[in-house]
């Protein structure tokens, strides 16, 4: 995860929330001057994890002020559109096993919209946060559940 930041206090402090846990990250810029601090965080080994929905905060210790952002790691959702997709190459417009295929993929497509869509609502208000985050993550569980292609949704 790209992390930037950039404010006119020298410090603070930025936590990464997945729902198994927690990392918290220091933010230092030069004191007095309107600082600019980027870092590049690995994940996996930091929170546990690489994909998924990632709740982040970054606080500004000098006056408590915190700012919210959400973001979405989809590399193995983008994987499964891709290898949908693949898979129709030898179908012809016949195939109706194909057509099945192709409409999976397009839901995933839709719920990766629809997540990237709801984490741009992030803002101040914790608790519309929470409720954008949680709608986030059942949308997110779906499309892994119709990449797994044992949802049941293909009847």
């Amino acid at each position: 995860m790209s992390i930037g930041v950039t404010g006119a206090t020298p410090g603070g402090a930025v936590e990464i929330v997945v729902s198994n846990g927690s990392y918290s990250h220091t933010i230092s810029t030069t004191v007095g001057s309107l600082g600019t601090y980027s870092a590049a965080i690995y994940l996996t080994s930091t929170v546990g994890v690489q994909y998924g929905i990632f709740n982040t905060q970054a606080t500004d210790v000098s006056t408590a002020a915190t700012a919210y952002s959400g973001s979405l790691s989809k590399c193995e959702l983008d994987c499964c559109i891709a290898k949908k997709v693949d898979s129709l190459l030898g179908c012809d417009c016949e195939c109706t096993k194909c057509s099945d295929t192709l409409i999976t993929a397009d839901r995933v497509h839709l719920l990766i919209v629809a997540i990237e869509t709801d984490l741009a609502q992030i803002g101040g208000d914790e608790a519309a946060n929470t409720a954008i985050f949680t709608n986030s993550i059942e949308k997110y569980k779906k499309a892994l559940e119709l990449c797994s292609d044992s949802c049941g949704c293909n009847c």
